[in-house]
């Protein structure tokens, strides 16, 4: 011990940085078991490095560390091991690493002993072998896996050599082809594979050899016995012990060929119900549209070609012989040239299954050419024409066997259940199609019948289908009550077109509604009726409410009756009583008992009511100097210039004496009012020429007493009030600028403000802005637009001049503006360019003269009124009087044309467009020139497009300020547009040279995403519109893909690549789409609705987001 002690230094300096060097764990101890010597990678294995281990024992440092507590027994015993014998070993140990891990490692012991023999020391190297030991146990385990795969797989499994020969097989691959296998061993491919033989099968298996994937076929094998079957192989070259080898797995797919084969023939068979079926519906649809008996069964022979798996089919029915007479027939018609076919059972040609059919009154079916003798006759031309297998079912006509429905295919054995079932349903819907149709010509003869009845009545007959009031029948004494040229002119159009006077059409729908559907019939007596031509007729209208079962519309046979005469005869004996019998006028009874009717209908209607009593100023001197006869005609012919002078709506009366009252009803404000008192003054002062050929002139004086429905004056009142004002007058004869005072106020005539005067100098302008057709690129209209000019050559315009004007001034200056307007056209017309114009029309200028004064003008410019369009403002109340619809009849009659301006901008006048005669509407621009900003009000615009569309209306957009709105307008198609995005208003040279440079820019559209924006939101309303009314009609394919490609083509215009954030979601919109359109055939999964929705309003939130 003290020697080896003395020896350690020694040892120490020279191995000490060799040890360290070391990789494996080193350590030497002497014959006693103390450690003397460790290396720094033994000190890490055992965690020695903070203890003083160098002298000590395993049973000390198993103190010292608990690590090594665990291998301590096994350390003395292996020890023990190499002592005894005597030369090195090699053991495993198993060491706890600090939180639990094992480390196995591999330690050679060393014994050493001194020359005589005894103990001297051991030496220990030891070699961390974990991760080692883990891949081989990998190893180990991958290998007795694959071993077990290869042996019980259920598939059979074999490695071939490159010659091809099996060098190892399992046992499913044997059992699969009835060897052992020892018999397999060896065995080439050819010995089984009956699908390829020789060299063929060779190159096969070099093919497979040089495959970098794994190859899959079928392939049939022959099994020991002889028998064959179906496999499914997939081979693929692998590597073994250094050996390349082909690795084949084969597997019996006989059922599933079997399960396929079967599959097959249900599908065919499915197919095959499905075509007869769309063959029954397709016969329906026939039946449903037949008219005429030869095209019928026709069409039925060839939908049964068309739709089956018939070669011949055909219609026909026996003659006085017995004969088969061929109605229809489709196909293979050429095999019936010349046959005959009997229904005698005594003839050969009776004895086929047509005549047996007949005879029996029943469906024969699989009558085989070839099989029955009975088909003999016509074998041989049945297989000219590929004929095999007929069937032949009766057709029955009102409940008697009537034909034979006939049909042969080229297939044996075909006429199965269900289409035996489906057949007889064809038969029978055969059947049902004739007496269809005989039902059909019973009720023509029948209508004819009734026709003729109903056209030889002294009444006019109609009948109406209800709530929509829509003509369906009429007699031709209806056409000449109406003056209606033919049927087809009131056939389908709604009543109220027949109707131009709103009150009577109103007075006659409460009485429908109220009383004739309520009670069931019901009576009104002389109603007035205003025809074309502009005579009244009046009638008596009696209904009877038609019985209609639940869910049908209800109808009402209204018969007219002609009382004109009758009602004139009694006019006239009530205007005996009313009527002055000088002037013809109604006399002071009847001015009491309309007083009593117009203040009640001033109370109603809110509006104001003038009363003014009139006296003729100079017409005493005419009675004292032509004498009375001729005072007697000056009041005819002033009786006769008031009615002349006055609307309809008004009345007037001869008081007394050279009186009249004259009631103004239904007055919007005074400025009105002022119009006619002008118009009165203007016409009676004109010369009256009396019998002799003398010409005398009056002059007159007016009171007029305003009632407004607050007052609540009594009609004794008004006349009283009105006189005092007359008597105003009389007084400041002498003074006055105007021969009527109005009672109450105070008699001064203010100045005239300077758009006024501007006015009455005529300093006025007409500017035009161009109206652009958007189909065809071109300047086709334009509208007219007034400006004043003072004398320093400033301009004033609408919204400044317009608020200074009166009543009055509005109507001179829309008269002036046409004029000017219709000079202007003929002009353009001159320089090559021909235009509609377009004028603003102030609802207060619609007075009853409007229609004669526009005539005039019109007639005296030469220019076609179908060029001419009035702007009617929308958000007046005009069109909401029922006299404003006389008014616009009226214009209408000329030819022009009638626009609804600002619509949107009021809600009254929108409801009524169906009933308005118009033909154009004009947007309000503020829906328009904002769209930059509020891009939502394109919903809007594409509503009102739509609506005018439905109407068939022009409609014309206002407010395209800018190129994007500009943009966006074209994309969503709407026909007219307007702005200064094409051009501000201009005056007449100026819109001349427009007219001679403008082009619009031909850039493919949309250029802007604003225009995107309206496109894709029109698309995506068009597309939700398919779905949603006839999804059946729509290729989903084609329609999506072609809007996904325009939308691709337009981004990349727009700088919008692929990888851009807008076409991520243009795609996530269409893959919604695509979802709902693959698994929402029906359509009515709101989730898939939703999610589609979802996405769109996504993408179209991005475009504006892009915009900014």
């Amino acid at each position: 011990m003290q020697q080896l002690t003395a020896d350690v230094p020694h040892y120490s300096e020279q191995l000490a940085e060799l040890l360290d060097a070391i990789s494996d764990a080193v350590f030497f101890k002497d014959g006693l078991g103390h450690w003397l010597i460790i290396n720094e990678a033994a000190k890490r294995l055992f965690h020695l490095e903070n203890i003083s281990w160098q002298g000590k024992t395993d049973q000390e440092l198993a103190v010292l560390q608990p690590a090594f507590q665990a291998i301590y027994d096994s350390c003395i015993a292996s020890d023990e091991m190499a002592w005894q014998a005597k030369h090195m070993i090699s053991i495993e140990e198993t060491i706890l690493q600090e939180g639990g891990l094992a480390i196995t490692f591999e330690a050679q012991k060393i014994p050493l002993f001194s020359n005589d023999g005894q103990r001297h020391g051991l030496v220990v190297v030891s070699r961390d072998i974990t991760e080692r030991k883990s891949l081989e146990k990998s190893l180990q385990e991958s290998a007795e896996k694959n071993s077990a795969i290869f042996k019980y797989a259920s598939d059979g499994m074999r490695i071939l050599d490159e010659s091809g020969h099996i060098i190892d097989v399992n046992e499913q691959f044997c059992h699969m082809l009835g060897y052992t296998r020892e018999e397999m061993i060896g065995m080439h491919p050819a010995q089984w594979n009956v699908s390829t033989f020789g060299d063929q099968l060779q190159e096969l298996i070099d093919q497979h050899f040089a495959s970098k994937v794994p190859v899959r076929f079928e392939a049939s094998f022959r099994r020991k016995d002889g028998s064959v079957f179906e496999a499914e192989n997939t081979v693929v070259p692998i590597n073994l012990l250094g050996r390349k080898v082909l690795f084949n797995a084969s597997r019996d797919i006989s059922e599933r060929k079997a399960l396929e084969a079967a599959v097959h023939r249900s599908l065919e068979h499915q197919k095959q119900l499905i075509d007869y079926n769309i063959l029954l519906g397709e016969v329906n649809q026939a039946i449903a549209r037949a008219e005429d008996e030869n095209i019928f069964l026709q069409e039925i022979c060839t939908l049964a070609i068309h739709y089956s798996n018939m070669r011949l089919t055909w219609i026909g029915l026996p003659n006085a012989q017995g004969e088969f007479q061929i109605l229809a027939a489709a196909g293979e018609t050429g095999y019936l040239d010349g046959i005959s076919i009997s229904s005698r059972e005594d003839l050969p040609e009776g004895r086929g299954p047509t005549g047996m059919a007949w005879r029996k009154d029943a469906a024969i079916f699989d009558a085989e050419f070839t099989q029955d003798p009975n088909m003999a006759p016509w074998r041989e031309r049945a297989a000219h024409f590929g004929l095999h297998t007929s069937a032949v079912l009766p057709i029955y006509r009102g409940g008697k066997l009537w034909a034979a429905f006939t049909t042969y295919t080229g297939c044996t054995r075909v006429f199965n259940t269900d289409v035996r079932t489906i057949l007889e349903a064809l038969a029978k819907d055969i059947g049902f199609g004739l007496d269809h149709l005989d039902g059909i010509h019973q009720e023509r003869n029948t209508l004819a019948f009734n026709e003729a009845l109903l056209n030889n009545l002294a009444a006019g007959v109609s009948v109406l289908r209800y709530p929509d009031r829509i003509i369906e029948q009429v007699n031709t004494r209806m056409l000449e009550i109406f003056e209606v040229k033919s049927l087809a002119d009131m056939l389908g159009h709604p009543v109220r077109e027949f109707f131009p006077d709103a009150e009577i059409f109103q007075k006659l729908y409460n009485f429908s509604e109220k009383t004739v559907l309520s009670t069931g019939h019901g009576l009104l007596r002389d109603i007035p009726h205003k025809r074309r031509d502009g005579t009244y007729v009046y009638l008596d209208m009696s209904g009877q409410k038609i019985y209609s079962n639940a869910g049908e519309p209800a109808r009402i046979v209204w018969m007219y009756v002609d009382v004109t005469e009758r009602h004139h005869l009694m006019e006239d004996l009530s205007k005996q009583v009313m009527t002055d019998l000088l002037t013809l006028l109604p006399n002071r009874r009847a001015l009491e008992a309309e007083l009593d009717r117009v203040l009640a209908r001033a109370d109603r209607s809110e509006k104001l009511l003038a009363v003014c009593m009139l006296d003729l100023d100079d017409f005493k001197p005419i009675n004292d100097g032509y004498g009375h006869d001729a005072g007697d005609r000056v009041l005819q012919f002033v009786g006769q210039r008031l009615q002349e002078i006055l609307r309809k709506t008004d009345f007037v009366a001869r008081f007394g004496g050279d009186e009249f009252v004259l009631i103004l009803d239904g007055l919007e404000h005074q400025d009105q009012l002022y119009a006619i008192l002008h118009k009165i003054e203007e016409q009676i002062c004109l010369p009256i020429a009396l019998e002799d050929g003398e010409t005398v002139s009056v002059h007159l004086s007016m009171g007029v007493c305003l009632y407004t429905f607050s007052e609540g004056d009594s009609p004794d009142v008004l006349l009283r009030k009105a006189d005092q004002a007359l008597y105003e007058s009389k007084a400041r004869k002498a003074g006055r600028d105007r021969p009527w005072v109005l009672f109450g106020e105070r008699i001064n005539r203010p100045e005239r403000n300077l758009a006024q005067q501007l006015l009455d100098a005529q300093w006025m302008d007409v500017w035009y802005q161009p109206i652009l057709d958007s189909r065809t690129h071109q300047v086709v209209g334009v509208e007219a637009l007034a400006r004043l000019q003072n004398a320093d050559g400033q301009i004033l315009y609408p919204e400044e001049f317009l608020p200074q004007l009166s009543g009055e001034d509005l109507y001179k200056i829309n008269k002036m503006v046409t004029i000017q307007a219709l000079e202007d056209l003929k002009i353009l017309d001159a320089a090559g360019t021909s235009l509609w114009v377009s004028i603003n029309v102030a609802p207060e200028s619609l007075g009853d003269d409007y229609a004669k004064s526009l005539q005039h003008i019109i007639e005296s410019s030469g220019v076609d009124p179908q060029r001419i369009t009035l702007e009617l403002l929308e958000s007046s109340d005009f069109l909401e009087r029922n006299a404003a619809l006389s008014v616009l009849y009226d214009i209408k009659k000329l030819g022009v044309l009638l626009a609804l301006d600002d619509v949107g901008s009021a809600y009254a006048s929108l409801l009524r467009l169906k009933d308005l005669p118009i033909d154009k509407i004009k947007l309000d621009q503020e829906f328009v020139r904002t769209l930059e900003d509020r891009p939502q009000d394109l919903h809007f615009i594409r509503a009102i497009q739509e609506l005018a569309m439905e109407l068939q209306l022009d409609l014309v957009v206002e407010g395209v300020e800018t190129l994007d709105i500009l943009d966006a307008m074209l994309v969503t198609n709407v026909p007219y547009l307007q702005g200064y995005a094409l051009s501000k208003p201009l005056p007449l040279e100026n819109l001349k040279q427009f007219l001679r440079d403008f082009t619009l820019d031909g850039h493919p559209r949309p250029n802007s995403l604003l225009g995107f924006y309206a496109g894709v939101l029109a698309a995506h309303i068009a597309t939700k519109r398919m779905l949603q009314v006839n999804p059946s009609q729509v290729e989903y394919t084609a329609l999506k893909d072609t809007d996904q490609y325009r939308g691709h083509v337009v981004l990349r215009r727009l700088s919008f690549g692929n990888g851009s954030h807008l076409v991520h979601l243009y795609d996530t919109y269409h893959r919604a789409l695509d979802a709902l359109i693959k698994h929402d055939q029906t359509f009515s999964d709101r989730e898939t609705w939703d999610a589609m929705e979802s996405t769109m309003g996504e993408f179209l939130q991005a475009i504006l987001d892009a915009r900014l």
